[in-house]
């Protein structure tokens, strides 16, 4: 079955990256933080094994990223911890944990191989120079992202106009917004604009 078949009835959205730790949890914090009665689902990809779980004592575990997501605002967090292979029929599970809320946010870059959402980000910032050093999954979630945000570091000397120019390559009319993650009042202040937008 397909995914987009399990979200029809739903308002999804997802945020995907250039690599880990490139934002993307922070980023969905925000998310979820303004946006009411949304469900989390953050995928974890590993090669070993596939577990889907909305237990909490797994969930709530200071410093992890479903603890950061829960703790700002989602009604539900699902951690879905996949082989890249098993990734469609793990969130199919997770649906199914979280099958009251109407609202659904996915981290993760490879769910865009299964699904098109009513909103995808992709974070990226100054590291996005070339195409060729894209993983495959990446390179998905750039072409089928809807808003692109290049997350700027406070020492960044990065080249904003050399980064557009990458991800217009791929995603030629894609709206590219230059943001500070760290700066909430701008990040809530874009997004909120962006959310309603979108029906959110």
């Amino acid at each position: 079955m397909s995914l987009d078949i399990l979200f029809s009835d739903k308002k999804a959205l997802t945020v995907s990256g250039l690599y880990s730790g490139i934002g993307k949890t922070l980023l969905a914090e925000y998310i979820v933080s303004i946006i009411n009665d949304i469900a989390a689902i953050k995928i974890t990809i590993n090669d070993f094994f596939t577990l889907v779980t909305d237990d909490e004592k797994s969930i709530m575990v200071e410093g992890k990223d479903t603890f950061r997501l829960k703790s700002r605002g989602a009604k539900k967090v699902v951690w879905v911890r996949s082989k890249e292979e098993d990734i469609e029929e793990a969130v199919q599970q997770a649906l199914y944990l979280i099958n009251d809320c109407k609202k659904i946010l996915v981290e993760g870059s490879s769910i865009l191989n299964y699904m098109t959402p009513d909103l995808a980000i992709f974070v990226c910032d100054e590291k996005l120079d070339n195409i060729s050093n894209l993983k495959s999954s990446r390179l998905t979630s750039l072409k089928k992202a809807d808003i692109i945000i290049n997350n700027i570091r406070d020492d960044s000397v990065t080249n904003h106009n050399a980064v557009e120019k990458v991800c217009k390559e791929i995603n030629k009319n894609i709206p590219f917004i230059s943001l500070n993650l760290k700066d909430g009042a701008a990040v809530l202040q874009t997004l909120k604009d962006v959310l309603s937008q979108r029906g959110f």
